[in-house]
């Protein structure tokens, strides 16, 4: 399956989903914003897998994630291409901790 496309992104919380941002996929590129933040970096899909360097960056309101409130941190996104069109995984920040949030990815639009 192509993964470029604009992606409706998710993060599980204590309340269950919830819609964090929009993402668009173009040739190897990643962009993504929300109300508060955005997000730059790059993606690679080998067969059923899918990984995103990003830098997250939140210029809004500043949320905790990772168990720290910053205002720019870099994140790895690690995933899996589902046959539903979706993909599914983990964000885990670069800097080391042993801190993961799950996170869905669902497809609103391709780019072809």
């Amino acid at each position: 399956m192509k993964v470029e496309g604009i992606w409706g992104v998710e993060s599980y919380g204590m309340y269950g989903w919830e819609r964090v941002s929009t993402a668009v996929l173009e040739n190897g590129r990643y962009f993504a914003a929300s109300a508060n933040h955005y997000t730059i970096g790059s993606y690679k899909k080998k067969k059923d897998k899918f990984t995103a360097k990003t830098r997250i960056t939140q210029y809004g309101e500043v949320r905790v994630i990772f168990g720290a409130k910053l205002e720019t941190y870099d994140a790895l996104f690690k995933g899996k291409i589902k046959n539903n069109g979706e993909i599914v995984g983990k964000i885990l920040p670069v800097s080391g901790e042993k801190l993961d949030v799950a996170v869905r990815w669902k497809r609103l639009e391709k780019l072809d």
